[in-house]
This record gives structure tokens, C-alpha cells and sequence, in this order.
């Protein structure tokens, strides 16, 4: 895998098109699909705007690609005003709940469950936003937050130290994945932010869907 296919990887799994991206470094159009070898101020221009990204594994493949996984999922503040029960214009607001917990239930976005949306720069349109119930994941998430989730096609494009939503048939639950000291390839470690809560192994067959935690908003009230 070359630089360039990094960089797909880093976009797809941040949900950047690539006109965006494009934009963004003030690239030509098509950049993407046409360019084999950056160059050096085009990797300066995506570790200075893309700051998560971590350079060592953008140039070389080796490490993590976000750095300081852990800090990846933070709380944003959302105005009122970018909020809408009737318009459905930017990332859609589901009445599905995410157990921050064990729960055997399985997530239907469906349209009857949509309740309104949130429009702002700060979320990816394509993301889905939904509720986390349960005090596993404080203090991080708190019982009614709304989190702002993307589902992850492939393990390609899967982190760990990051937080995520996992589906099982046993299971529905927001946990921080870890690798397992023992079998990285089969399992991964599952663990609450509350330290009250014990660590789940989890063989990686039993995962049905997988949804990585964008952020956690917290709704401004701007009257």
C-alpha cells in the first residue's frame, strides 16, 4: 500500500469526498485518482489541516493511523438554531437508543424513526445521530447524550483506542475497543470508561455491525 492509498483509507474512514479533500489543500480536481507520489508540501498540507492523522503512518505504514486515538471522540457544542424537527438537511437525528451496556437489540435506521436533524460544519452529513443510555462510558458519555456515529464496511478502516458502537446477536453497546493481549487476530477487548465495569472479550466473527463514535454533541441553547 502506497501513500496515496493511505490517504483513500484516511478519507474514506473520516466520510471526506474527495472534492472536499481537494478543496481543502487547494488541489486540482480529480487530484485524487490521477496523483502517484505527493509531494512533500501536499503531506505538510494534510498533516497540518487533517491534524489526527499521524504522519509516520501516512509516509511509512507502520503505527496507528489516527494519533492519540483515545482523544479522537470529543464533545462538540451545537447551537439550537442548527437543529430542525421538520427539514432533514445535514446528519439525520434517529429515536434509537445505544446502550452504553449489554443490550441484544439490533439498529433499523429506518424513516420512521428519523426525528429531525442537525445541520452544522462540524458533522459529516452522512453520519447518523442517535442516543447513548447507561453510566458505563462516563465520564465520556453520559446517559442521553447524543453521539454521532458512521458505520465501518471493513476492519481496514478500524482503529483501535477508539470508541464504538458494536452490534452482536447478544450485544448492542458503546465500548472503547482495545487489542487482546492474547488473540488480536480472532478477539478484541471491549472496555467501559467507568471503571466499575469489567472488560468484555469479543471474538470478531460475532460482530454483525460495527460504527465508530465521530463525536458527542452537546446542545447549546441560544435564544
Amino acid at each position: 500500500m502506497g501513500i496515496i492509498d493511505r490517504i483513500r483509507q484516511y478519507l474514506d474512514f473520516k466520510g471526506i469526498s474527495d472534492y472536499r479533500f481537494e478543496k481543502e489543500l487547494s488541489l486540482s480536481k480529480g487530484y485524487i485518482n490521477k496523483a502517484k507520489n505527493p509531494t512533500s508540501d501536499v503531506l505538510m498540507k494534510i498533516c497540518g489541516i487533517y491534524t489526527d492523522i499521524s504522519p509516520e503512518w501516512l509516509v511509512t505504514g507502520k503505527g496507528e493511523m489516527i494519533k492519540n486515538a483515545e482523544r479522537e471522540q470529543k464533545t462538540i457544542e451545537i447551537s439550537e438554531s442548527a437543529i430542525s424537527e421538520t427539514k432533514r438537511k445535514g446528519a439525520l437525528i434517529y429515536d434509537i437508543d445505544a446502550t452504553c451496556g449489554l443490550s441484544g437489540r439490533d439498529i433499523e435506521f429506518t424513516d420512521e424513526k428519523v426525528i429531525g436533524s442537525i445541520d452544522a460544519p462540524e458533522i459529516n452529513p452522512d453520519s447518523k445521530i442517535i442516543f447513548a443510555t447507561g453510566d458505563s462510558m462516563l465520564p465520556l458519555i453520559a446517559s442521553g447524550d447524543r453521539v454521532v456515529i458512521r458505520k465501518i464496511e471493513s476492519w481496514d478502516y478500524f482503529n483501535y483506542g477508539q470508541v464504538y458502537l458494536i452490534i452482536t446477536n447478544e450485544y448492542r453497546l458503546i465500548k472503547r475497543v482495545r487489542r487482546h493481549p492474547k488473540d488480536s487476530d480472532n478477539l478484541i477487548l471491549l472496555r467501559s470508561e467507568n471503571p466499575n465495569y469489567d472488560d468484555i472479550d469479543l471474538p470478531k466473527r460475532e460482530i454483525i455491525h460495527l460504527f465508530i463514535v465521530e463525536n458527542i454533541l452537546s446542545i447549546k441553547n441560544i435564544l
